[in-house]
């Protein structure tokens, strides 16, 4: 289920330039056409979060995976920017199911120390799913054509809806009946306490760098170092081996310290990405180093900080979810396509943001140990 949501984000990044001339868009409308998706994907989480907690999961992944699938093809079919549009909205709309349900259906059935080697076990199969989507979309780009990678996508998504019609049972938890009035109140008890808005950083700041980085390496690497769609998703696959990297190395530390010192631990790696980017000459060695630190960070923040998130709140597994995620790609889609616009227009500009986020990251660590968050 999970990678259902990293193939619908990531396989289609070094198509962006291809996707811009065959539409003689700019950068800029391409790259806000494909942040579509994590905009829609933040706002359908807000809907799948809660139905899932009170209507068990298997209805909520096929329902949301059939506007996944429709999406998908409505992207194939795609003869206008328009028409790319809608299907990017009716993607996310649609991915926001497998993500939460694939999340949540590991708290429904385990806990303590099975729970956490599952979530690093999740990890790093989000983080494979990630590396090896930039090269496939890549290299099917260099040799057909980019309509055949949502063709492809359409395919994927359509065999994994089978297999959740078949393996997944009628009913996981307890459905429990609740009011639109109740479920806007969890959400903004949520959005007020400060254990979950200081751990939530962890998620939210890394991923606006993930997707500033994402839309904006395809044309610079492209343009500045003169290199083929193929070229890029090769590059960026060996950087994105640092989310492996990263996940493995946290399921590791996480037997020996907790996963709030774990973030202390990673957190240097993104101030030395952003030293960098800023100081050091541009090349391609330099920018693909920088980023796979980067990456080895992200890597191991993601399933320390889910874990984290939930753990204050238990009984609200997939509204948790759901909050987090939502404004992680809602709220910080919309900041990327602005700050992309109007802020990062070379690598030293992105070196800036990414030692903004870095000292953002230091004062929200300083804040969770002051409210004493529980530690996995």
């Amino acid at each position: 289920m999970l990678s259902c949501v990293q193939f619908g984000s990531q396989i289609f990044l070094p198509a962006l330039p291809n996707i811009a001339d065959h539409f003689a868009m700019s950068k800029s409308d391409t790259q806000q056409i494909m942040m579509l998706y994590y905009v829609s994907f933040g706002l359908s989480q807000l809907v799948f979060g809660p139905w899932s907690d009170n209507s068990g999961r298997r209805k909520i992944f096929l329902t949301g995976q059939s506007f996944f699938i429709l999406g998908s093809l409505c992207c194939v079919l795609a003869t206008t920017p328009t028409m790319l549009a809608i299907g990017r909205v009716l993607q996310g709309f649609g991915a926001g199911a497998p993500l939460i349900v694939s999340r949540t259906l590991l708290i429904d059935v385990l806990k303590g120390n099975k729970l956490k080697q599952a979530f690093g076990s999740l990890a790093i199969a989000a983080s494979s799913v990630a590396v090896l989507a930039p090269s496939l979309g890549g290299w099917i780009t260099t040799t057909s054509n980019w309509k055949i990678l949502f063709f492809i996508v359409t395919i994927y998504l359509t065999i994994t809806w089978l297999i959740g019609f078949k393996l997944l049972p009628r009913q996981i938890t307890q459905s429990k009946k609740t009011s639109v009035s109740l479920i806007l109140s969890e959400f903004s008890q949520l959005i007020c306490d400060s254990r979950f808005l200081t751990l939530a950083s962890f998620k939210w700041l890394p991923n606006l760098l993930f997707l500033i980085c994402v839309t904006f390496f395809p044309f610079e690497f492209q343009q500045k170092f003169s290199i083929s769609t193929q070229e890029y998703g090769f590059y960026i696959t060996l950087s994105s081996c640092g989310l492996i990297v990263g996940a493995v190395l946290a399921k590791f530390a996480q037997k020996h310290i907790s996963q709030q010192n774990i973030l202390a631990l990673f957190w240097p790696l993104i101030l030395m990405s952003g030293l960098g980017f800023y100081f050091m000459p541009l090349s391609l060695f330099n920018t693909l180093v920088c980023y796979s630190l980067f990456m080895i960070c992200a890597g191991a923040f993601y399933p320390s900080c889910l874990q984290l998130v939930i753990k204050p709140f238990p009984k609200q597994a997939g509204t948790v979810n759901a909050l987090l995620s939502s404004i992680d790609m809602f709220v910080f889609s919309l900041i990327a396509i602005l700050v992309n616009k109007y802020w990062i227009v070379d690598i030293k500009s992105l070196g800036e943001l990414f030692l903004l986020i870095s000292f953002l990251l230091v004062v929200s660590w300083w804040l969770m140990r002051r409210t004493k968050t529980p530690t996995c």
